[in-house]
């Protein structure tokens, strides 16, 4: 395969079930479907090993929005059932395994609007949990001393807002304890809550990038805010988000680039949330809906890891059918190895108890496929660590062409097989380590957000190293060494 054309192949991903609804600008709704899950229940997800998969929720929804309390993870995401009505939540605890909550907010129980409910956002503040979602094209509020409600409104619309289509709230609570909510398709509206989080307060800003469209969310981290948005119709494959970066909450803001593209089959990568995994500093998870049906409101909700520069800006998510990692609670360091060259061994040893290392057969100067060996001399079993300042490291080889460690055509699919190649400057030569605690570390590739794994643990010198989704197997265990 020529290397050029790598980043177009992909593996094709599970599909799951219809969507509920769209929410862009002066278009007709499609009525929802029936959803596969219409009581609190197990959700089957697409888990593999201990790994999420994507898509996470095989249900009829899209438009998530994440939260974590009480040791768990909820997602809210657009209603469904009759004329969109029903909000349901999501719950995990590990991330593999998500429990449908039933019913939290149904617009039937709303005196003001009883369709149309898109796009929520859930917040915690004065020990109530707000909902902030879109119904008739209107914004509401519903408040519940729990995740999974019930909900209760108001009892009348918090906003209309300005523009057509005033849809799509997302509540955010600043540092200094100030909440502001940024709602709207093509016009951006932002205005500051009252500390009772169901009522406006102050001049409402329409300040927004050139490029925004929908779908508002903002983050703020090291003092900056970043506001994320959708670009382009829901029906467009280039449905994507991007991002914007102020020193204060209402801009001005300064428009800074893409951070989803379609991959493939997998189009419309949009509509995101972000959350800072539980217990971390600076570990993000980037939650958001895409399609791998040509049926435009077949779309899915799916997770993935976001991760930034040395200068804070946002990287492009890469679109993974492995997810991510079970939560277990750890945080991992970004840089756990200082740079330097070294040989990797991998857990697994001989029959014979000799150790096995990543290995270029017979020093190969060309492209080739990385298998194990016994320990040699040959500069085709050290590895030169460079830490590119964005969690991920570079890996080449010490041979004289110093060819880098290489995700063959950033394949996807579990069983990837991982070769040197010529240098290049795209994910499938960025790896991720993280120190596992006891000497070793998993080895996990940008591109797929697969790990390195020795296939079948098999202790035969000569045996293919590939990527597979996290396992915890003694074959995804490497000790990074000194030669």
């Amino acid at each position: 395969m020529v290397n050029s054309t790598r980043l177009l192949l992909f593996a094709t991903v599970l599909s799951v079930c219809m969507d509920a609804c769209s929410d862009e600008n002066n278009l007709h709704r499609p009525a929802s479907l029936a959803a596969t899950t219409t009581s609190a229940g197990l959700v089957a997800s697409a888990a593999l090993d201990f790994m999420s998969g994507n898509p996470i929720l095989p249900v009829p929804t899209a438009d998530p929005d994440i939260i974590y309390a009480n040791g768990r993870y909820y997602i809210y995401t657009t209603a469904i059932g009759s004329n969109n009505s029903q909000f349901h939540a999501y719950s995990s605890a590990d991330l593999l395994s998500w429990n449908d909550e039933g019913v939290v907010l149904d617009l039937n129980n709303v005196s003001w609007a009883h369709t149309g409910g898109w796009a929520p956002c859930v917040v915690a503040r004065n020990g109530n949990f707000y909902m902030y979602f879109t119904a008739e094209k209107q914004i509401g509020v519903a408040v519940s001393t729990s995740p999974t409600g019930p909900f209760t409104d108001k009892g009348s619309a918090l906003a209309t807002g300005d523009g057509t289509d005033p849809i799509d709230p997302m509540a955010f609570i600043d540092t200094d304890g100030q909440a502001y909510l940024y709602w709207g398709n093509t016009t951006l509206n932002i205005q500051a809550l009252n500390t009772d989080m169901i009522s406006l307060t102050g001049t409402r800003s329409h300040e927004k990038p050139s490029n925004y469209f929908e779908a508002p969310y903002m983050l703020k981290r090291n003092e900056v805010y970043y506001l994320m948005y959708s670009i382009n119709d829901y029906r467009n494959d280039d449905y994507h988000v991007e991002y914007a970066t102020a020193t204060g909450p209402m801009g001005p803001w300064t428009t800074k680039g893409r951070i989803t593209s379609p991959l493939g089959a997998i189009k419309g990568p949009g509509h995101n949330a972000v959350i800072r995994k539980a217990g971390c500093s600076d570990e993000y998870y980037f939650v958001y809906h895409r399609r791998t049906s040509t049926n435009v409101d077949e779309r899915q909700v799916a997770i993935d890891r976001m991760f930034f520069d040395a200068s804070g800006n946002i990287l492009p998510v890469d679109i993974t059918t492995s997810g991510v990692i079970k939560y277990d609670g750890i945080c991992y360091s970004p840089n756990p190895i200082a740079d330097g060259t070294y040989v990797i061994r991998s857990k697994v040893n001989t029959t014979a108890g000799a150790g096995l290392y990543l290995d270029i057969p017979a020093c190969a100067t060309g492209n080739a496929d990385v298998k194990t060996w016994t320990r040699t001399d040959c500069d085709g079993q050290k590895w030169t660590f460079t830490y590119q300042g964005n969690g991920f490291y570079q890996v080449i080889s010490a041979l004289p062409n110093h060819k880098a460690l290489d995700l063959n055509a950033c394949g996807l699919d579990r069983g990837t097989n991982i070769q040197v190649w010529d240098q290049l400057s795209n994910d499938c030569q960025l790896w991720r380590v993280e120190a596992l605690g006891n000497g070793y570390y998993r080895i996990m590739a940008k591109g797929s957000n697969n790990v390195m794994d020795l296939e079948n643990g098999d202790p035969t010198p000569g045996a293919d190293i590939r990527s597979w989704t996290w396992n915890g197997s003694d074959a995804q265990q490497f000790a990074i060494e000194t030669p």
